[in-house]
């Protein structure tokens, strides 16, 4: 799949911004495998556009994403879909999209044609991302150990709360809360303690501002958060209790007020439910699901981050609390 017609165009057409939603939707469902080469030659609209949109579906896993290094300096604008039964393919000057010509053909010929063309196509793309799965892990452990000394701010806006906020206390009662086994408690107890000392790592160079879901009881009743573990690829969701949420919150807004270096901003009106999104900023961006199975995204494409940092909202400080707070 190919095109590098306005986004922006297409988008105020609502029926139609909803027809090709819920295409995509169908063909995912399906368990089809896509290879979407994306056109990054686009205005600052078009790219938050294509990233609201491609977001939710990257992480089923079923997209490999690529893009071309060189833009592609041309009058015309191209479209190429093609499957196993039918290809479309489509034409237009830049600036008059409306007058543009498609053609969608189930021509056996033709389509093993267009295929072929697709084939060639790709193999002028580079990927766009590095992709994490399970099988991956340690190649993952290893790029965020390695990063974690490099200076420079970190956003994030998260689905969940950061498991190195909660107190070991907190979290063995969270598992045993889910009945989890007594091997696995203590796998994820190390990994928690392993993210504190990551964390306190970077704290001690770098600022991290975090952009949290500050949910009503109604709403997290319809979708409760699950522990933060999409790191370490376990393979279970572990849901909070509504108590617990509560809880964990207060961890949150205590760990913010005890670490000057760190920011936590409580947002009523998430984004996304189950996607968590990593900025290192001018470096990379990594978009992890949070809910098994865990994949991740790495970006470093420099066009691709400056789009997910013009995503994250400008943080003012306030003043912090004049009452003392006890810190452990």
């Amino acid at each position: 799949m190919y095109s590098d017609m306005p986004l922006s165009e297409m988008a105020k057409d609502t029926e139609f911004a909803k027809k090709w939603m819920f295409g995509m939707a169908m063909m995912l469902k399906k368990g089809l495998h896509l290879n979407q080469i994306h056109d990054l030659d686009r205005s600052f609209e078009d790219m938050m556009l294509g990233l609201e949109s491609w977001i939710p579906m990257y992480m089923t896993g079923q997209i490999s994403p690529y893009y071309f290094k060189h833009p592609q300096d041309s009058p015309f604008s191209h479209l190429l879909k093609v499957s196993g039964s039918a290809a479309l393919t489509g034409e237009a000057i830049r600036g008059y999209h409306n007058e543009g010509k498609y053609y969608l053909t189930k021509n056996k010929e033709e389509v093993a044609h267009y295929k072929k063309y697709a084939g060639r196509l790709l193999s002028k793309a580079s990927p766009l991302m590095k992709i994490y799965r399970k099988e991956q892990s340690p190649v993952f452990h290893h790029f965020l150990e390695s990063t974690s000394e490099t200076p420079g701010n970190r956003y994030r806006i998260l689905s969940s709360f950061s498991l190195y906020t909660a107190s070991e206390t907190f979290i063995r009662q969270l598992l045993k809360h889910n009945q989890i086994s007594g091997k696995e408690q203590t796998q994820i107890l190390q990994y928690a303690a392993a993210q504190r000392e990551t964390v306190n790592k970077i704290l001690s160079h770098s600022r991290i501002t975090e952009e949290i879901p500050l949910l009503k009881r109604e709403e997290f009743e319809k979708h409760p958060i699950t522990l933060s573990l999409s790191g370490m690829f376990y393979e279970k969701d572990i849901f909070y209790t509504w108590e617990d949420y509560q809880e964990h919150l207060q961890l949150m807004r205590r760990y913010s007020k005890c670490n000057p270096q760190y920011t936590m901003i409580e947002n009523p009106s998430s984004a996304f439910r189950n996607i968590q999104i990593y900025i290192l900023e001018r470096k990379w961006v990594l978009v992890s699901k949070n809910k098994t199975p865990a994949i991740h995204f790495l970006i470093q494409h420099p066009k691709m981050q400056t789009a997910f940092e013009n995503m994250i909202i400008p943080v003012i400080e306030d003043e912090r609390p004049v009452h003392e707070t006890i810190c452990f």
